[in-house]
């Protein structure tokens, strides 16, 4: 059968420097890297589904959902701009919502501002029910954080610096 390989990965952070899920504060603008259902899609792609995509934007879902490319260069440059943060591997309405209920807070997402790829554009204007397996599928290891609207020129210098496009895609609010 296929070989399975697992990799567990340390690493150390500044003391006090880690950008955890508990430190969403209402006002503060949700933000994600790259773009979001693209593992999602992929899978689906993957098995067999998406019939009439076009064979590249196949291919490109697909190798997102089995080639994730984690934003490494960009997460560790968020220390002292970003309040709260997670990656986007269980979804990115679940792992909001472990930040939202992590840090006591709510969160609203602008489903039209979540940023896609044109493959998966192309999937959502063939089927715009998908965009549920978009906003709720995982895989995509994209980063999912919060930071005050202040934050904007500095988060679109890290963007320019990384290559890593960064979207606001909604708010935190009072709540839970």
């Amino acid at each position: 059968g296929p070989v399975t390989l697992t990799l567990t990965a340390f690493g150390e952070v500044p003391a006090g420097g880690a950008v955890l899920r508990n430190g969403a504060r209402p006002g503060d603008t949700v933000f994600v890297s790259g773009t979001i259902g693209d593992g999602a899609l992929g899978l689906l792609a993957a098995q067999g589904g998406l019939a009439g995509l076009a064979p590249d934007s196949r291919a490109m879902l697909v190798g997102r959902y089995q080639r994730p490319q984690p934003r490494t260069g960009l997460g560790p440059r968020l220390r002292g701009i970003a309040h709260a943060a997670a990656d986007v591997s269980d979804g990115l309405v679940a792992d909001l919502a472990n930040i939202a209920a992590a840090s006591g807070v709510s969160a609203r997402v602008f489903a039209e501002s979540v940023p896609l790829s044109d493959a998966a554009a192309a999937v959502l204007h063939g089927d715009p029910l998908l965009l549920a397996s978009v906003l709720t599928g995982g895989d995509d290891y994209e980063l999912i954080f919060t930071a005050p609207g202040s934050a904007r020129a500095a988060l679109d210098d890290l963007a320019r610096e990384t290559g890593v496009p960064v979207t606001a895609i909604g708010m935190i609010e009072k709540g839970a």
